[in-house]
């Protein structure tokens, strides 16, 4: 296990808006693999839906009095989002997932509040970059040797760095505007996909 308990545990002890930033940074630092998908899959319309739900909840977290409706933008997007029920699914289809699973635990960690939100947004990402260095082996690597990777440690330290500094944070603009900074500082995704075409001022105020 790349991630122990003990960090998992204080993800979980995060306030529920801390835990949905963390899952729209990792959402958002997924929507290039979420594209790619879309793409190749031919789904129409699934790209702008993504990218509107991300810059309504990247909305939602710079104001405090927002209005916005997450049911409605989490459900505005469901169509376009990939099942882990489908079977039979390929590796790009898992990355789709991946990002999906990261956008819906945003929201959910709004409306719902289960407290395993950030979790959920963790494992998708760190999966799919674990899924990558798995692919460029025939053999089988130990957690130990994942840990070496260079893209593995990557997002392991993006991970804790984020984890970081929501826990001493208060909710702000610039608090959230500081985290799309991070989300977008590598301009590639968690597995090396270019945010070319998607601009971070897209989704700033």
């Amino acid at each position: 296990m790349i991630f122990g308990e003990r960090y998992y545990g204080m993800l979980g002890e995060m306030s529920p808006w801390r835990q949905s930033l963390f899952a729209l940074a990792l959402a958002q630092r997924q929507l290039s693999n979420y594209a790619l998908w879309c793409e190749v899959s031919n789904i129409q319309g699934g790209v702008s839906a993504f990218t509107r739900a991300l810059k309504q909840l990247w909305e939602f977290h710079r104001d405090k009095n927002n209005h916005i409706d997450l049911e409605k933008v989490i459900k505005d997007v469901e169509p376009f989002m990939l099942s882990d029920e489908k079977e039979d699914l390929n590796l790009g289809d898992l990355f789709a997932l991946d990002a999906c699973l990261s956008i819906a635990a945003a929201v959910d960690a709004i409306i719902l509040h289960d407290g395993d939100e950030a979790e959920i947004a963790s494992r998708a990402s760190l999966g799919g970059v674990l899924r990558t260095v798995e692919q460029t082996v025939d053999y089988d690597v130990s957690d130990e040797q994942l840990r070496e990777n260079e893209n593995v440690d990557h997002e392991v330290s993006f991970q804790i760095e984020l984890m970081e500094l929501l826990k001493k944070s208060s909710r702000s603009v610039e608090l959230t505007n500081k985290v799309l900074d991070m989300a977008y500082a590598d301009g590639a995704s968690n597995i090396g996909i270019s945010l070319e075409g998607f601009a971070k001022q897209d989704y700033t105020a």
